[in-house]
């Protein structure tokens, strides 16, 4: 059986970027490996990236959306996941909707959330926060390398 794994909003949003071709493999790669979980939360978080930040047509979302409800499991937030949330934002102090994503992922049984924005190698409630991206964000990205030179040079 594969390992039950948490994907945050900004984990899955370099599926639909063309951006960094490198971090869509390695999610892509995720989603094959493990079995992936995904609130409603996040299906809202996606698409509102999708429509403001990469502009994507309405149909281009919804289609989105269908593959990533088609690839993980999905799990409500509940009142019960809200007051959950409330609970890790005070203990740990991550904002409320990180919290959301730590209690969706808890109730829905996952050992390992996915998340770029939290910290890495942290320990909450029985979950494991790992960056996928962890060894690549130690290194700048090309287009950071690209803006360093032309500083260099002007």
């Amino acid at each position: 059986m594969r390992d039950r794994v948490f994907l945050d909003t900004n984990v899955l949003v370099y599926l639909y970027s063309n951006s960094e071709p490198a971090k869509r493999s390695l999610v892509t790669a995720l989603v094959e490996r493990h079995e992936p979980i995904v609130s409603t939360q996040v299906l809202g978080e996606l698409a509102n990236v999708l429509w403001r930040k990469l502009r994507l047509p309405v149909a281009a979302i919804e289609r989105a959306i269908d593959e990533v409800i088609a690839a993980c499991d999905l799990v409500l937030v509940t009142p019960a996941t809200v007051k959950a949330a409330l609970r890790i934002s005070e203990r740990y102090r991550y904002g409320f909707f990180d919290s959301q994503v730590l209690a969706a992922a808890t109730a829905a049984g996952a050992r390992t959330v996915y998340s770029e924005n939290m910290h890495h190698g942290q320990r909450i409630d029985g979950l494991r926060i790992v960056s996928p991206f962890a060894a690549e964000a130690r290194e700048p990205s090309a287009r950071y390398r690209a803006r360093t030179k032309l500083r260099r040079a002007a």
